[in-house]
This record gives C-alpha cells, structure tokens and sequence, in this order.
C-alpha cells in the first residue's frame, strides 16, 4: 500500500500483468476476426449455393470470393477438355470498356498456366516478381498481389479461381484457406447446376 491507501505493484509484477492483459486482449480479437470471417465464408456459400444456372454460378464464385478476401478483381478460368488451355474466363472488376481496351481475354499462359499444368494454390506479394509471369498487354489495369486456387469438381480440376490486388495489403495464409473452403463449395454447386442443365435437356 502506498501513502495514500492506493494498492500499487513492483515493477516486475506489473509489467508482467499488463502483458498478460495485452495477450488476452489480442487472444479475443483474433477470436472475433475468426469468427467474422466465418460468417462470411457461410455467407459467400449461401450465394454460391443458391445459384443453379451455370454461368451465374460461376459468376457468384467469382463475387463472393473477391467480398470473402477483399479483392479488387476476380475471374474464373475454365479449362479445356485438352487440359492446355482455358476454354472460358469470366472476369467481375473491369468494366466492359476496360475489358475492351485490353482486348482479347487470357487462355492460360504464365501464371495462369502455371495453375493449370500444377493445379495448387498459388499466392504471390508481387505478380512481377515471379518468374512465371510474363506481363500484362496494354491498357491492362495494374495488378499486384495474386491468389490463385484450383476448384474441382468429382476430384477432376474445372477451372481456376483468380484474385488479384488485396487492398493495401498481399494476401495471407488465412486468405487462400478461406478461397480454398469456398472453392470446395463451389465444386458442388458447379456440379449441381450442370445435372439441372442435363435434366432441362433431357425434359425438352
């Protein structure tokens, strides 16, 4: 006790507590961020799920992964029956004059080949500084940090999840696990939309 009746600790005590109080404090925030993320991984598969014509499912897989990770662009690439190539790629965060202004669409080379002939995850600071791009033609916005991830379907690759630009920020770990969570989603809804499509045949 001090003086004035105040209860007081050494100062090796105290720092001790006071570490120990940061250390919970952000022992709860990572709780909080965890369980924020989540929610919204449930969210992004609610949307993905719910879609049942398969271009709008492709679509929502691109959407709700650039709101799951916060990107700036996003594009699905789907493979050819070769297995060489993309065969379509829908892209959300260029508008349609951007688009244009770059012209003909990518079919899989660099890094976007690299995840075709080694479909796993591909997660980079700086796009430039990988020795498998090979650069951006002209009039193609700027790009800098890139996740990469395969979405299966029956264990068979489709396509190729891309994001690009993580904010002000690259990509982490806990990124590229939540994409790969949603991919796994995605693989089913991709499979489910395509029955639905036999069946519209089949019934015509």
């Amino acid at each position: 006790m001090t003086e004035s009746g105040s209860l007081s600790f050494p100062d090796g005590p105290r720092t001790e507590l006071e570490e120990a109080i940061a250390s919970l404090i952000e022992q709860s925030e990572r709780v909080l961020r965890a369980q924020g993320r989540l929610r919204a991984l449930l969210r992004a598969t609610q949307a993905v799920l719910e879609q049942s014509d398969l271009t709008l499912v492709l679509r929502s897989i691109v959407e709700a992964a650039i709101e799951l990770v916060g990107a700036q662009y996003g594009a699905m690439g789907v493979i050819n029956p070769g297995r060489d190539a993309l065969e379509q790629f829908l892209y959300v965060g260029l508008t349609e004059e951007e688009a244009a202004a770059i012209g003909h669409l990518p079919e899989g080379r660099g890094l976007l080949g690299a995840l075709i002939t080694d479909p796993h995850p591909i997660r980079l600071t700086h796009i430039a500084d990988d020795e498998r791009s090979v650069g951006f033609p002209a009039h193609h916005p700027p790009m800098e940090s890139f996740l990469g991830v395969p979405v299966r379907v029956h264990g068979e690759v489709f396509g190729n999840l891309y994001l690009t630009n993580a904010g002000r920020r690259a990509f982490t770990e806990e990124d590229e696990q939540l994409v790969e969570a949603l991919a796994l989603t995605a693989g089913f809804a991709i499979e489910n939309a395509r029955l639905l499509a036999e069946t519209r045949i089949r019934a015509r």
